[in-house]
């Protein structure tokens, strides 16, 4: 199937941008000198995630409805935020179980939601 070029030159440029502001947060600065560099990371990630879900899932069926925008921000803020804890060495077994059940929790009010 072939798509339509402007539909999936958006969200590969904004892929493209952010993972070009991860590299180069990543290679020229240090997150424990300055907190704002780690906040700025998680926000480009965030973006980074969201656009990829964005394409693919207009590559898998053609658009991206309202359910599908919403399911995207959730697991997108879902990883997001469970790499923040991870990171910080804050994240037990409990914290899991708990973060995957606020997840599945927002994930079902979503899904409920957009219809």
């Amino acid at each position: 199937m072939k798509y339509p070029r402007h539909r999936l030159l958006l969200p590969a440029t904004i892929i493209a941008g952010s993972f070009l502001c991860l590299t180069l947060l990543a290679l020229f600065t240090d997150p424990l000198n300055n907190v704002g560099y780690a906040l700025i990371f998680f926000l480009a990630l965030y973006v980074f995630a969201a656009s990829l879900g964005f394409l693919v899932t207009l590559i898998q069926s053609g658009q991206v409805s309202r359910k599908s925008r919403e399911r995207i921000f959730a697991v997108s803020l879902f990883l997001i935020a469970l790499l923040m804890f991870r990171s910080v060495g804050s994240l037990s077994w409990v914290g899991g179980v708990i973060l995957l059940l606020i997840a599945g929790g927002w994930l079902f009010y979503v899904s409920r939601r957009a219809r």
